[in-house]
């Protein structure tokens, strides 16, 4: 897919994230708690890891478009245009590998799916609110590093948001249909 716009990826994400939301929030509690081996996540700790995620992007992403902002990369009036890329590369190159999440998003085993759902509805809503300042300002040149594929500027960051949790659906769907 090529991301051409700050409103297309926003777009993406949503509606990523409206599939999660369809996906999660029907399950009972005994599906919320499944695992579909001894060491796979529950679906409610991955709920919880993608809102652990989320937040500490937006730490991240609010510093990415405050550093930009300060540097004067703040547009004039019409919303700023960026450069056509697509992320392809990285979830083929991630298809078939296993990472290992960090200590500081990896998720316990005391939090319920609804309260899960609750911080990850919130995050979207602060992700949100950033949109006015993120599409009147050129984030195309301030990156911060990804553990796995080095470097990303602030729109690939975006993106990634919806890859992550695309990943993390097609996880848990085959683990709830096994």
């Amino acid at each position: 897919m090529n991301y051409t716009s700050v409103p297309q990826i926003f777009e993406v994400i949503d509606e990523t994230r409206a599939r999660l939301y369809r996906q999660f929030e029907g399950l009972s509690d005994e599906q919320a708690t499944a695992r579909s081996s001894p060491s796979a996540w529950t679906p409610a700790q991955v709920v919880e890891h993608l809102a652990l995620i989320e937040g500490r992007l937006l730490q991240m992403m609010t510093m990415m478009l405050t550093k930009a902002e300060s540097a004067g990369a703040g547009s004039k009036g019409a919303p700023v245009e960026i450069e056509s890329f697509s992320l392809d590369e990285f979830i083929e190159r991630a298809r078939d590998q296993r990472y290992e999440a960090p200590e500081a998003v990896r998720p316990s085993d005391n939090v319920s799916l609804a309260d899960a759902l609750t911080k990850l509805k919130r995050s979207r809503e602060e992700l949100h609110n950033l949109r006015p300042r993120i599409e009147a300002t050129d984030l195309s040149t301030v990156t911060y590093p990804h553990p796995a594929f080095g470097p990303l500027n602030f729109y690939r960051w975006l993106a990634f948001i919806g890859i992550h949790e695309e990943r993390h659906l097609r996880q848990t769907k085959a683990a709830l249909s096994s």
